[in-house]
């Protein structure tokens, strides 16, 4: 490793200090746990000196690739991440593994607008960074971290947003489709919404009194009874699905491509999240909404074809209003992603989210009502 630093250091073609970047990280990433203290602190202080002597193209590349590695140095992706230019912070503000809730809060309190719309897309946002991004956002930083269900909000965050939807018909629309409405919320925006809006809250079970006719509400609600019934059924059929793939009678590649072909998109959630130990709910919100890299990594960590992957995205983009086309592009990156590092990054999100669960439940901690 040292050699392969020393290397960076002479070499002053910028595509070969790159590639040398590469491979000396992935030599510390193997055997990082297995590296002493005193080895890591100085693969930390050399390798800091060397981005931060980078280019800005190399910059934008070790940020959109190393940075987003679970170990790679923290202080170098919290450098990246608070960097002016919003190209370079961008990928490490959406989608490192290695900025804690408290780093997000500090970036969220000085970052431009830009950089506030990058932490609002990342898959998960825990209350106390929503916050920020509520107080601090612009139009645009408050549309995108409302439509992330992934993110948490608190009380007072909630309070915020529906004060603001009063004169935002596009934030009313984007409120509806949350799936952690709380009945109080539901009866706050109510007066605001049109009749079609109140037709989909009725549809999911909330209690819409007079905004639509009696008729329609005992309508809509046979449709959520067979609905709930439909779904106790596809849960029971996974269940059994996975007790297969379990006993070696079925593949996991198979089973996820065929739920997914259909159009089952909270299924494949269940399925792919038990055999990465991830929580279901977290799985569909990455799957649903969260960064296309994301996805990719999760599926390559459970050695998905390229065919369930595809499946996947076509489902997704159906759930979100979108038209999908197979892009030989994703499917070229997705096959080129390294499984190993795939599997590597998903282990560190289960760390993280077990983490999460223990500090939610320790004393002092809390847990958002209804955000299951």
């Amino acid at each position: 490793m040292h050699e392969e630093l020393t290397k960076i250091a002479a070499e002053r073609s910028p595509e070969k200090r790159l590639e040398l970047l590469h491979k000396v990280t992935d030599l510390y990433l193997d055997t990082v746990d297995t590296s002493s203290s005193t080895e890591t602190y100085l693969f930390n202080e050399i390798m800091e000196k060397i981005v931060d002597q980078f280019s800005r193209d190399i910059k934008k590349q070790v940020s959109s690739t190393l940075a987003i590695l679970p170990g790679f140095p923290t202080n170098i992706v919290r450098t990246l991440a608070d960097d002016t230019d919003i190209e370079v912070a961008r990928p490490v503000l959406r989608n490192a593994f290695s900025l804690t809730d408290e780093d997000l809060v500090r970036l969220a309190q000085r970052g431009s607008q830009a950089h506030l719309a990058a932490i609002a897309g990342r898959a998960t946002l825990p209350e106390k960074v929503t916050d920020v991004l509520i107080d601090r956002g612009e139009r645009e930083v408050v549309h995108t971290v409302t439509a992330n269900h992934g993110a948490r909000f608190s009380q007072s965050g909630m309070d915020r947003l529906l004060g603001k939807a009063a004169d935002d018909v596009d934030l009313r629309e984007m409120l509806v489709e949350r799936p952690d409405l709380s009945p109080q919320v539901v009866e706050r925006l109510l007066p605001m919404v049109s009749e079609t809006l109140a037709m989909k809250l009725a549809e999911r079970g909330y209690d819409v009194k007079g905004a639509i006719p009696p008729e329609m509400v005992h309508s809509l609600r046979q449709r959520f009874t067979a609905a709930l019934r439909t779904r106790k059924e596809n849960i029971f059929q996974v269940g059994v699905l996975i007790d297969e793939i379990r006993k070696g009678n079925a593949r996991l590649d198979d089973a996820a491509c065929h739920i997914a072909q259909t159009g089952r998109l909270l299924d494949v959630a269940m399925l792919l999240g038990t055999f990465a130990r991830l929580e279901r709910d977290h799985v569909f919100k990455l799957l649903y909404k969260g960064q296309m890299q994301t996805v990719l990594i999760l599926c390559r960590s459970l050695e998905l074809s390229w065919s369930s992957l595809d499946a996947i995205l076509a489902v997704r983009a159906v759930k979100n209003g979108d038209t999908y086309f197979s892009d030989p592009k994703i499917r070229a990156a997705y096959e080129g992603t390294d499984m190993a590092t795939a599997q590597r990054a998903i282990r560190f999100l289960r760390v993280r989210q077990v983490a999460q669960a223990q500090a939610g439940h320790a004393p002092g901690g809390q847990v958002q009502a209804g955000a299951a």
